[in-house]
């Protein structure tokens, strides 16, 4: 004889049976949703987080992006596998010379664009700011040629304060490692930095000494450069105290821009704007 069903039984089974139904779509819902992710224009597609590349990021894949972004011309700066603002700045051309949205960031339309074959040339790099940030204001252009010229004799006169050597490679890095730390006048150390505090702590962790001021450094430490490579240091006159030669300088990292220490800490600034433009004197090499 069959034994009869417990009713009870037949409960329990129904109400676990319709309760894991009821929770799949729910469960499989939230794994898709956990893959979408921003494009770096914007856009949502299934993608994995390590395609997207951007500042501060360090590695395999963002030496492979600079070795790519100087291929075409973009970056001609060493390969390091440091995203820093050398490496943005030119993915910031490369996108903006693609008709890609500028942000940069390399995404998968940007990684994509370069892995095309299809590459628009990279533009000119010397621009016309380039050429206005070494130009003098019309109205003391001969007096800031002069303080130029004294300070070249006196650099030719002068024993450098520099010693030993430094590469520009180090220099930048050195520079980009401060990014970010605040300023204090006369502050000296990772702590606090002050304009010339920042230049001499860059000099000292990249292999070599400079003069302690500006000025200093204007008339005697390095050579005087026509035009500034990345690396070099270039100077600004009164952006303090009028009528003095050298009161600020940072170091160049190309694409018109410079790493110093202003008001806001160690920081990127566009040497472009009118301010800098106005006060630029000129730039030296020093290592």
């Amino acid at each position: 004889m069959n034994k009869p069903v417990h009713p009870l039984r037949k409960y329990v089974v129904s109400t676990a049976l319709v309760t894991s139904l009821a929770l799949t779509p729910l469960v499989g819902s939230s794994v898709s949703a956990q893959s979408n992710a921003p494009t770096d224009n914007g856009s949502s597609v299934q993608i994995a987080e390590s395609n997207v590349l951007t500042a501060g990021d360090r590695g395999q894949a963002v030496s492979s992006l600079q070795s790519k972004l100087a291929s075409y011309g973009y970056y001609g700066y060493n390969v390091d596998g440091k995203y820093g603002p050398i490496t943005k700045n030119a993915v910031i051309a490369f996108q903006k010379q693609q008709g890609l949205a500028v942000d940069g960031i390399a995404g998968p339309n940007t990684q994509a664009s370069l892995a095309s074959g299809s590459v628009a040339p990279a533009p000119d790099t010397t621009s016309d700011n380039d050429t206005k940030a070494a130009q003098s204001d019309s109205d003391d252009s001969e007096e800031r040629a002069t303080a130029v010229k004294a300070a070249s004799t006196s650099t030719a006169s002068t024993a450098s304060a520099s010693t030993g050597s430094a590469s520009n490679a180090d220099i930048v890095n050195a520079a980009e490692s401060l990014i970010g730390v605040p300023y204090q006048y006369g502050g000296e150390t990772r702590a606090a930095l002050g304009s010339s505090g920042f230049i001499n702590l860059v000099m000292e962790e990249a292999g070599t000494d400079v003069n302690r001021t500006h000025a200093g450094m204007w008339a005697s430490d390095g050579v005087f450069v026509d035009s500034p490579s990345v690396g070099d240091v270039v100077f600004f006159e009164n952006t303090y105290s009028v009528d003095r030669v050298a009161t600020h300088s940072g170091i160049y990292i190309g694409g018109n821009k410079m790493i110093h220490a202003g008001s806001d800490g160690v920081e990127v600034s566009d040497m472009g704007i009118n301010y800098w433009q106005s006060k630029y004197i000129g730039a030296k090499s020093i290592q």
